[in-house]
Parts: structure tokens; C-alpha cells; sequence
């Protein structure tokens, strides 16, 4: 299996001492969401086009993959829309630049009237995913928010399959609320569009150590890999969000602990 991780969960630290701490955990991908205190990829150092050489260099001499990049990009109001498109756009410019394989995008709220909403986020979904065909980089549509269901996700995936760059991100916390234990049913629905799969664990409703909490991380590893699943599981720590939370390598070091017997001794 594929191990990823996200840079939310250390979002002060540098290039370096992210990649650094790849190598230590032994981990080939990674999924940036802030680096050096910046969310913003158009400000992040790193990214900045006379870097870029740098960067990739540091990715490769790694031996880490630059998964997927991370955006603040969601379509659902139509006083945002143009800001969206506008930070999708660089930073679609930016993965391209420096072999990240997807971007990261939102769906978000579910604002009235619903139909709008939706049409909205079909339309700034598509526009990025026509201007990222050919360019090696997919549009991964996350399943966040009010848009958990596979009501609420069907007319968008219907809508933006025609793009070979279309993709979902399944956030397994997302779905663990309309859910529950129930969580195979949105697996039924779109194995073949899951591309990137975000894991943690909740308990009570907070953020707990993986293998700590409610969700059947194992069961659904397992029954993704049988679906024929390919892409990475990543650890989406959000100690941005939550700094009270312990440090990405606890949760790093329970994650690998929960899923061992999937991993069978090696990362693939």
C-alpha cells in the first residue's frame, strides 16, 4: 500500500524537515497543505518559480513523491468563484511545475438555492479540470462539508467524468456522519473515482490518535485494496486546525501501528 501524509499537521515546518521526516518514517509520498507557516501556494518559498529546480531536486534526492497539493479553492458562492479559479490556476501552474500528480479542491457549503450551488461547483470544477487535461495533473474534488453524500456528490461526479483529469478524495471523516458504520455503501457508489483517500480517526466528534477512535480504518483500507484501489492513503493530522492535538509523528507513529498488518512489514 501507498503511505502519504499531509503537511497540515506540520504546516511551520520547511521543505527540508518535512522531507527529512519522510525518510524517517519511510514514507514515498506526500501531500502539501502549508509549508513555512504559508497555506497560500503562491507564497509558500519553496514554490516559487526560481526555486523550482531546488524543489524538485529535493523531491527526488527524498526519494519522495509530491502527491497531491493542497488549495483553499471552493466553488460554492458565487462571490468566490473568481478568487477560486484564480488560486486553482496557480497552483494547477505550480503542480505541473513540480510533479505534483492532483490538486485538491472543495465543494464546501451547500448554499441556497441548491441547484445553483451545485451547478457552480460543477462549472469551477470543470473549467480547472479542461485546463488541467494533458498536463499529468488531476482535479480531486474533496468530500467535505455538505457535499458528503452520495446525493449531494452524484450530480458532480456525473457531470465531471467526462475529464480522464477528475477525481474524488474521500475524507473518511466526512462521510462518517450521514454514515457511520454504513461507510461501504459511498465505497459502492464511487471506487472507481476515489483517487486520493484522506485518513484519521474521530471519537465523540474529536480528532483522536488513529486507531484510537470510531472509524474501521483497517476494514476500509481492505476493502478499498479489493476494489482494486491504487492510490495513497494519507494522514490528514489537522493540527492547524486543532493545535491542542499531539505532534504529527504520534499520529504518524499510531497510524502506522493501526495499519501494520495491511502494510505487511513494507510501504509499497
Amino acid at each position: 500500500m501507498n503511505l502519504c501524509f499531509s503537511t497540515l499537521g506540520c504546516t511551520d515546518r520547511s521543505l527540508e524537515a518535512i522531507l527529512s521526516l519522510a525518510k524517517t518514517y519511510g514514507i514515498g509520498f506526500l501531500e502539501v497543505r502549508g509549508m513555512d507557516g504559508e497555506l497560500d501556494n503562491r507564497k509558500i518559498p519553496a514554490f516559487a518559480p526560481s526555486a523550482a529546480p531546488q524543489t524538485r531536486e529535493a523531491f527526488r534526492a527524498a526519494g519522495v513523491t509530491p502527491l497531491v497539493l493542497g488549495t483553499s479553492c471552493a466553488f460554492h458562492t458565487p462571490e468566490k468563484l473568481r478568487d477560486a479559479l484564480d488560486e486553482g490556476r496557480a497552483s494547477l501552474a505550480i503542480a505541473k511545475d513540480l510533479g505534483f500528480r492532483a490538486l485538491r479542491v472543495f465543494g464546501n457549503s451547500l448554499v441556497e438555492p441548491a441547484d445553483a450551488c451545485t451547478a457552480r461547483v460543477i462549472d469551477g470544477i470543470s473549467t480547472l479540470c479542461r485546463e488541467a487535461e494533458g498536463t499529468g495533473v488531476d482535479v480531486l474534488l474533496e468530500v467535505h462539508g455538505d457535499f458528503n453524500t452520495v446525493e449531494r456528490l452524484r450530480p458532480i461526479c456525473d457531470a465531471c467524468g467526462a475529464f480522464s483529469s477528475f477525481g474524488l478524495i474521500w475524507d473518511v471523516c466526512h462521510t462518517h456522519k450521514p454514515y457511520g458504520a454504513a461507510w461501504r455503501e459511498f465505497i459502492r457508489a464511487f471506487a472507481p473515482q476515489i483517487r486520493h483517500v484522506h485518513l484519521k480517526d474521530v471519537k465523540n466528534g474529536a480528532l483522536v490518535l488513529p486507531g484510537e477512535g470510531e472509524l474501521e480504518l483497517n476494514a476500509m483500507v481492505q476493502t478499498l485494496l479489493a476494489e482494486g484501489y491504487k492510490g495513497a492513503f494519507s494522514l490528514e493530522w489537522e493540527k492547524k486546525w486543532h493545535p491542542e492535538l499531539p505532534e504529527l509523528e504520534a499520529a504518524l507513529e499510531a497510524l502506522i501501528k493501526t495499519l501494520q498488518n495491511e502494510m505487511k512489514g513494507e510501504l509499497l
